[in-house]
């Protein structure tokens, strides 16, 4: 896949520059239209309409937050309508994410997959040339046209999204900056330690991996590779499912919150219900995907969370110094395939007028040359890139068979075919010697203890034989899960919606009382170690405990690893480059005992369209205390070099009940729609932040209670 420059991304990056006082100028112009128009961004969702494309009537109708619930007489024109209805409210997130992903794929899927997504882009493409009228303020604010899907679109996005969960690309490219600066050795001594408590295997002091020499490459990357990287690199997530002997309906009931940063509103999900008289899902999709990623159908349910495996490894290449434009491997010299490639960025916000930007890319057989674009390396020495999903690609990705599966078998099988790394957890020379066969993935089924979950800890177990990956999430997350599921208690569906908020820091448990009595040693950190001291180790928004904790361990991180490192790589170490002084020195000016972790640990939800806290109270969501940190099963990570705007969080809190034939339980940080003055862009947002339940529902007789809406699709 060969990325595309396009016009919006030129739009976006030239938005950013413009001064706050016109940024207002444009949010204020916003709201006028909004308030005289009154109508402005408003669709359809009443009456009838002719859908062409339909064999069959269809029925949408819609609930009090706005999630439609598509009733047809086959799947085939449920999956229509699923398109057609999401380029209805997520129109200009389509466009947007076809923007982010553009580039040349070619669409090798195999007939029941390739089916799946026709089905999908129909929809899509019949709402985008019929319905003109009702196109999202978006597309007129930035002088934008929808333009049609092409399988090859959806295949792009896709991949893209995968390539996004492949997040060890930067644990890569530190790794060798480690050594360079260190040696093997001493570098070792500060790698990652992971650790699988299922059975105590992974303590950090014996190797997961064999050790693999390099080449010392005097590396340096240019600070653009990790600021500029996908948004996803720390995308986590929670999921667990429980066997029905330990729920109060007698029917498993899964759990799962994707971590993701989902501060754009509408946010990452579409949720939509699909019925037809043989079939039913209800749950959420990611817009330009046909079916549901995470929800509950007839037959099973299932969520997901990034697995961390190793997808990406980086090879030492070297030039052939006797021949030009080739490259040697082992003692043959091959010639560099070139790739050439004009991106076309947008002048200016709303203009037609792109200036061009040349793209030269050099391939060898392992992948791309990824050193000729912000990165130094050694005299003759060159960095590829291999990726393993493009490899382990199948014309037969799984999707379908997933999202129709009608047992836990069916779908392990449908989930074996995916290539990106994650997690799913259902119910009902160069070193590559092949892939791991599904069958021998690391996983549980029906383990005794009654409920199976992961946090993206290290899962592969101490005596596994494969070489799976180094880098996971710290097991935080996870012990705290096993301290609230493994009791053997009998829990219902609101139990596990309250666990997914769960704030108690278990690292703080570990670390705090060890930082305590070193503060409490010092006349002038004396409060500091007595607040400490009394903290139950709950990331409290209204406690001053918190902040004293994530204070002190970023200003303690920093000078352990500076000596050896020099800022600028521990600035890259530890996450970016350093912004911590002024917000300590800040925090120390005042009195300890009345801080409280939610005054500097926040949330912003802001508008795609104007992003940023400017704008965010008038035309986002605004920005909020946020309780929990990166330790937390509720989860709220912040950036090194900006604490502490909580960027990663819970995208979605989903659970579903088998045992409850009505509905789920689900929030989203906004809400269904995607259009800007719509009141479902942001109505989930206040259940989100207070953690109050919703639901979406399953059942006929509640879809009926509940609709506020109906819109027949005429074919």
């Amino acid at each position: 896949m060969i990325p595309a420059g396009t016009g919006l991304v030129g739009a976006k990056i030239r938005m950013r520059k413009i001064l706050p006082g016109v940024f207002w100028l444009l949010a204020l112009s916003m709201v006028a239209i909004a308030v005289a128009t009154r109508f402005i961004d408003r669709y359809q969702g009443d009456g009838a309409l002719q859908l062409s494309i339909l064999k069959a009537p269809v029925r949408v109708t819609r609930d009090e937050q706005g999630i439609a619930y598509i009733h047809a007489e086959s799947l085939d024109d449920a999956i229509r309508a699923q398109g057609w209805v999401t380029a209805q409210d997520r129109g200009f997130q389509l466009e947007f994410e076809r923007y982010l992903s553009s580039g040349r794929q070619a669409a090798m899927l195999a007939p029941t997959d390739r089916r799946f997504y026709e089905l999908y882009l129909e929809g899509v493409n019949a709402y985008i040339a019929n319905q003109a009228g009702e196109h999202q303020f978006g597309f007129g604010l930035l002088g934008m046209t929808p333009s049609p899907w092409t399988l090859e679109d959806a295949m792009t996005l896709q991949i893209f999204l995968n390539w996004q969960s492949s997040v060890n690309l930067k644990a890569e490219l530190l790794a060798q900056e480690l050594s360079d600066r260190l040696g093997p050795a001493r570098a070792a001594e500060i790698r990652q330690i992971t650790i699988n408590p299922d059975d105590g295997s992974g303590t950090g002091l014996e190797p997961l991996n064999p050790a693999v020499a390099t080449t010392a490459l005097d590396l340096r990357t240019d600070p653009a590779w990790f600021s500029t990287e996908p948004k996803a690199f720390e995308i986590g997530s929670n999921q667990w499912v429980m066997s029905g002997n330990r729920s109060t309906r007698g029917a498993p009931v899964l759990a799962n919150d994707p971590h993701l940063d989902a501060r754009t509103l509408p946010g990452i999900w579409h949720p939509v219900g699909l019925i037809t008289p043989e079939f039913r899902a209800v749950g959420v999709a990611g817009p330009g995907i046909p079916g549901i990623a995470v929800g509950r159908t007839s037959h099973v349910t299932f969520g997901v969370t990034n697995a961390y495996a190793d997808v990406i490894d980086l090879f030492i290449e070297s030039e052939d110094p006797d021949r030009p434009g080739h490259y040697l491997e082992g003692d043959q010299s091959y010639p560099f395939e070139i790739i050439e490639e004009t991106l076309r960025v947008r002048k200016r916000p709303g203009s037609s007028e792109f200036r061009e930007v040349p793209l030269r890319i050099r391939l060898t057989h392992r992948g791309p040359v990824i050193s000729d674009h912000g990165m130094g390396v050694a005299d003759g020495k060159l960095i590829a890139m291999r990726w393993s999903a493009p490899e382990a690609m199948q014309a037969d990705t799984g999707a379908f068979a997933l999202f129709t599966a009608k047992s836990v078998d069916e779908a392990r099988t449908a989930i074996g075919r995916s290539t990106a790394p994650y997690n799913y957890v259902t119910d009902g020379t160069d070193a590559w010697g092949g892939f791991i066969p599904w069958e021998q993935m690391p996983g549980q089924v029906n383990p005794a203890r009654g409920w199976v979950g992961n946090a993206n800890h290290r899962t592969v177990p101490g005596d596994y034989a494969t070489p799976y990956s180094t880098y996971f999430a710290a097991s935080w997350r996870y012990r705290r899960m096993l301290e609230l599921l493994d009791g053997g208690q009998t829990l219902d569906a609101e139990d596990h919606w309250a666990y997914m908020r769960d704030t108690k820091n278990l690292m703080a448990v570990r670390v705090a009382p060890l930082m305590s009595a070193a503060l409490k040693a010092r006349p002038d950190t004396l409060e500091l170690g007595e607040l400490l001291a009394g903290w139950d180790y709950v990331d409290d928004p209204a406690a001053a405990a918190p902040a004293i904790f994530q204070s002190v361990s970023r200003h303690f991180a920093q000078r352990v690893f500076e000596d050896d490192l020099g800022p600028e790589l521990t600035a890259r170490y530890l996450g970016m480059y350093y912004a911590w002084h002024e917000r300590l020195a800040l925090l120390l000016d005042e009195d300890p005992a009345r801080w409280e972790w939610g005054k500097v640990h926040t949330v912003t939800f802001f508008s795609p369209l104007v992003p940023g806290k400017s704008a965010a109270d008038m035309l986002g969501g605004g920005t909020h205390p946020k309780e929990g940190s990166g330790e937390t099963l509720n989860r709220a990570t912040y950036k090194w070099n900006k604490p502490y705007e909580a960027t990663t969080i819970a995208s979605l809190r989903f659970v579903a009940d088998l045992g409850d034939p009505d509905k789920v339980m689900g929030v989203l940080t906004g809400g269904a729609s995607g259009r800007q003055f719509d009141p479902h862009l942001k109505d989930q947002t206040d259940a989100w932040l207070s953690g109050e339940p919703r639901y979406w529902w399953f059942s006929d007789a509640a879809i009926a209670e509940h609709t506020v809406s109906e819109l027949m699709l005429q074919p």
